[in-house]
């Protein structure tokens, strides 16, 4: 029986093979602890951050490569903050496909550095990401575009406006989702260009489950959100003022598709601050011992922030995705990790005994 994105393959855009390196099948965990803590019955996570390259994008590269073998694209071309890139990178080589990738030149090392083994074309684009304006990106993207159709190149840009078959790959998380959690009842989706939630707000659609779709967002840079609120008029924000790397986007170039989403799923859109999203980071890695990159935890902020509103109940069943693992933006934990006490071997034992009478300590209050 086939595995992975290629059992759904009679659901998604014909092709003659799947280009694969696992992505797909991801594990859906039970946050038992979280959701004691968090006063509700079930809380689960869908674990994007276990593809092949730590990030749902795998989805959207194994489906993208697969069509331009199949429509016989001599390489292509997209645009990244980070995670889209690496994952392109992986299977365009597996593709045996060349490839040219637009960086955004603020992603953090974590997402720089592992592209270097790949052979691809990069250059790191400035302007765009942290210090973006509102037509930053798109005047980027639509270079990018026109490249695409003058070399005749797979155009790999993760969003439906860019990439509508490719996009199609993360209908099967989906429909992995409608297979693991078929009480769910929330599903908190990150939220930047918007392409995420609209594919899993369609598979579910699909699937016909009555699950409400929830855009999270920072506060420094939640267009979608705002819009929903009926705050601005349209899904767009004049310029980025958030440091949650991949959630930096001004004018979502799925915006309105996205918003549309989940009114369709009586859903709504919730915005966190940098802050509450760094804080859910290392909630989620204390109490579950789950480490997401910050774009990831912006879901449980979200969700933290809805409890205490009272928009979810004690006995509703929302799922997080967590779209990204924690690799991808380690220079967050380097202070921490600075503050590790060096000592010398005679004081180990000593040093021992304190750690456990502290614990002791704890257990006796």
């Amino acid at each position: 029986m086939p595995r992975g994105m290629s059992r759904f393959a009679a659901e998604l855009p014909p092709v003659d093979d799947f280009v694969e390196l696992g992505a797909g099948d991801t594990p859906l965990l039970e946050l038992t602890t979280l959701a004691r803590q968090l006063g509700i019955e079930r809380l689960s996570a869908k674990m994007e951050s276990q593809n092949p390259t730590g990030s749902y994008k795998d989805r959207v590269a194994a489906m993208s490569m697969s069509l331009a073998l199949d429509r016989g694209n001599p390489g292509w071309i997209a645009t990244s903050s980070g995670n889209a890139g690496l994952a392109m990178a992986a299977y365009g080589v597996r593709a045996r496909l060349p490839g040219f990738l637009c960086l955004v030149a603020s992603a953090p090392p974590e997402k720089r550095l592992p592209l270097a083994p790949y052979g691809i074309g990069v250059v790191a684009v400035d302007g765009v990401g942290r210090q973006s304006k509102s037509n930053s990106d798109k005047d980027l993207l639509e270079q990018v575009r026109a490249a695409a159709d003058r070399f005749d190149l797979y155009l790999g840009v993760t969003a439906h406006a860019y990439n509508p078959d490719g996009m199609r790959g993360i209908d099967t998380l989906a429909y992995e989702l409608a297979e693991q959690a078929p009480t769910m009842s929330h599903v908190y989706v990150p939220t930047g260009g918007g392409g995420l939630l609209t594919a899993i707000a369609r598979g579910l659609a699909r699937r016909t489950m009555p699950t409400k779709v929830i855009a999270c967002q920072p506060t420094g840079c939640a267009p979608i959100v705002e819009f929903l609120r009926q705050e601005i008029p349209e899904p767009q924000v004049p310029a980025c003022h958030c440091d949650i790397s991949a959630l930096q986007i001004p004018q979502p170039p799925d915006g309105i598709v996205a918003a549309l989403a989940v009114k369709s799923s009586d859903g709504w859109g919730t915005a966190a601050d940098d802050d509450a999203i760094l804080a859910a980071q290392q909630l989620l890695a204390e109490t579950e011992g789950i480490f997401v990159e910050p774009a990831s935890a912006a879901s449980l902020a979200s969700l933290v922030r809805d409890i205490a509103e009272d928009r979810v109940g004690a006995g509703d069943h929302p799922v997080l995705v967590l779209s990204g693992a924690g690799w991808k933006d380690l220079g967050r934990m380097a202070e921490r990790a600075d503050k590790f006490p060096l000592v010398e071997l005679k004081r180990v034992s000593e040093e021992i005994e304190g750690w456990f009478g502290t614990l002791r300590q704890r257990a006796s209050r």
